[in-house]
């Protein structure tokens, strides 16, 4: 007699046991040498350019901020992921971790964020910022958003100046998830050069932009 006709279900085959990684997520987010390096040229470009997009390729159903950090984290990098209320959030977390094998850390620690839910003015005070003698220490960030270069509704815009725009000029970036006073905060954070944060924006699509801790950034309604 089947478990089944004994009328017991059998658990899906598919399931991982309690607190294991979800295998499928965890090959999502684990990308091959040679997309690797297609992603790292992609975002040292974006960020040595601020306000320029770019696109990495994104899987189906994988957060785009976790696809580009996880091409870019080094096993001794400690790593902090900031997740939603959603349970779907929380398994994306743990495949992070269980594909690129960092350190895990608190938030102030962490030399790598992954923001899986929209920043906050709190998450960025709260990140290291390094130290005047060692500023690369300060946290790379790794931010979702809804969508980059398309104005809308609830869209942030970005005016950027500094190294990476032609002098005398600013470039224009608006962002969809990104709140006015995040930018507020990110602005404070990196008011301290060399010490600050350097920020990769991440869009559904696969659209990548990033504000380094080099970049001014204003909201047009502060000219």
């Amino acid at each position: 007699m089947t478990d089944r006709a004994a009328g017991t279900a059998p658990a899906p085959a598919h399931r991982a046991p309690l607190g294991a990684p979800d295998a499928r997520r965890v090959r999502a987010l684990r990308r091959a040498p040679q997309q690797s390096q297609r992603d790292f040229t992609a975002l040292l470009d974006v960020l040595a350019r601020p306000g320029r997009i770019r696109r990495i390729t994104v899987p189906d159903t994988a957060p785009a901020a976790a696809v580009a950090a996880c091409g870019l984290i080094d096993v001794e990098v400690p790593v902090h992921v900031l997740t939603g209320p959603d349970p779907d959030s929380a398994a994306w977390a743990e495949a992070v971790y269980a594909a690129t094998g960092a350190p895990r850390a608190e938030l102030p620690d962490a030399r790598t964020v992954i923001a899986l839910r929209p920043l906050t003015p709190d998450d960025i005070a709260a990140l290291n910022p390094g130290t005047p003698l060692a500023p690369e220490t300060g946290a790379r960030v790794f931010a979702q958003v809804d969508a980059i270069g398309t104005d809308g509704p609830h869209t942030t815009g970005l005016l950027l100046t500094g190294p990476g725009v032609p002098d005398g000029t600013e470039r224009r970036l608006a962002v969809r998830g990104l709140t006015a006073d995040t930018v507020v905060a990110l602005a404070a954070a990196n008011a301290a050069f060399p010490c600050g944060v350097d920020l990769f924006l991440a869009a559904v699509d696969g659209s990548v932009a990033g504000l380094p801790r080099t970049t001014r950034v204003r909201r047009p309604e502060e000219v």
